[in-house]
């Protein structure tokens, strides 16, 4: 294969790679330590406007940074996401500067100095990335403009990425009512005049018994399948508020699994309402928080995420097949993003449960009213 046909598909795929918001990001991040002279990298990403969860190690020798929740004004980045301007200190662990809330983390890296930088987007924080050393390093501006060049291709990437999922959800949106046109224009008309050749039959006085009978199950049965048909072309028409959670659980559940490689999957178990964005992010929040959890303390195998309505309202459940609740955090008060998604959820009339599985897991579950 010629060379340039190569360079095109490497090309290509580089491309096809910003339409992930994950893919977009771990590719710029493989690359931080070489462009910025770091040994460390991991970027913060928003889990709401008061903490960020860090993601996307890069060259580290532990697991304890991947999924830590900073809250805003905690350690280095927990104040880059208040001040929204570029910060180090050259020993981290000895700094009067920043709170020391992680130290435990940062001495198991063996990490000495860090620097942090806002990664922001026509005024919107998009999350902050970071760079460590594991040698006393006295950080200055060339370093910190060599992260934020990053940050700002950081912050395109993910802009790409966003804009690409929400262009693949309006198509999606709108090839699922062209398919409920076609549907209805066949299926449906096909039904219809199914019934009226049973109905057209049935009528003939002459008709032996058991042939009435037969064709009064039939015509049943096509009554039953027309039922089905209007409820399968509901939702394939319905607004993308309607599927805007379940669109949002999947990414969750997806993050989740390429983290940790532990399976998680989402099941839609009735037919769901139309809700409120705001109250979407809530849900999603929770599905979020609740999967750091399992992540951190569960040693699950297997995760499922149901949404389903439920006393006039809609409840999401988070469950695992870990070893139980005995060991769990969620009511320990470590649980600090959970804490703060269950305060939201307070707030609009909803509220939190937890519970044991029959298997020995735990199963967390979210209520709002609709």
């Amino acid at each position: 294969m010629p060379d340039s046909v190569l360079g095109l598909d490497a090309e290509y795929a580089q491309i096809l790679a910003l339409l992930d918001r994950a893919s977009a990001t771990h590719r710029i991040m493989v690359h931080v330590p070489q462009s910025a002279g770091v040994d460390v990298a991991w970027i913060g990403e928003p889990g709401s406007d008061d903490r960020l969860v860090l993601q996307h190690t890069i060259n580290a020798l532990t697991e304890g940074i991947s999924g830590l929740v900073v809250p805003a004004g905690c350690g280095l980045g927990g104040r880059v996401l208040l001040t929204r301007r570029a910060m180090w200190v050259s020993d981290y662990c000895n700094s009067p500067e920043i709170t020391h809330h992680f130290r435990t983390q940062v001495e198991a890296e063996d990490i000495k100095a860090m620097i942090a930088v806002p990664i922001e987007q026509d005024g919107q924080l998009l999350g902050v990335l970071y760079g460590a050393n594991r040698s006393d390093t006295p950080f200055g501006d060339r370093t910190a403009q060599a992260l934020e060049r990053i940050a700002a291709r950081a912050a395109a990437a993910q802009v790409v990425a966003e804009r690409a999922r929400h262009a693949a959800e309006v198509a999606v949106h709108e090839e699922r009512r062209r398919l409920a046109l076609e549907l209805h224009d066949s299926v449906g008309a096909a039904l219809f005049t199914l019934r009226a050749g049973i109905q057209r039959l049935g009528d003939e006085p002459r008709l032996d018994a058991e042939i009435r009978a037969r064709l009064s199950t039939l015509d049943q049965q096509a009554v039953e399948a027309a039922a089905a048909l209007r409820g399968s072309l509901r939702v394939l028409n319905a607004p993308p508020e309607q599927v805007a959670l379940g669109v949002a659980l999947r990414e969750h559940c997806r993050d989740f699994a390429d983290r940790t490689g532990v399976t998680a999957r989402t099941i839609t178990l009735t037919e769901l309402p139309a809700l409120a964005r705001s109250r979407i992010r809530v849900l999603a929040d929770f599905v979020r928080e609740a999967l750091l959890n399992v992540e951190k303390h569960a040693r699950a195998h297997s995760v499922v995420v149901s949404v389903f309505e439920l006393r006039d309202g809609l409840a999401v459940s988070v469950s695992d097949d870990g070893i139980g609740l005995d060991h769990h955090h969620y009511a320990a008060g470590d649980g600090l993003g959970l804490a703060a998604t269950s305060e939201r959820l307070g707030r609009v009339g909803g509220t939190v449960t937890l519970g044991r599985n029959e298997d020995g897991g735990v199963t967390a579950q979210a209520w709002i009213p609709t």
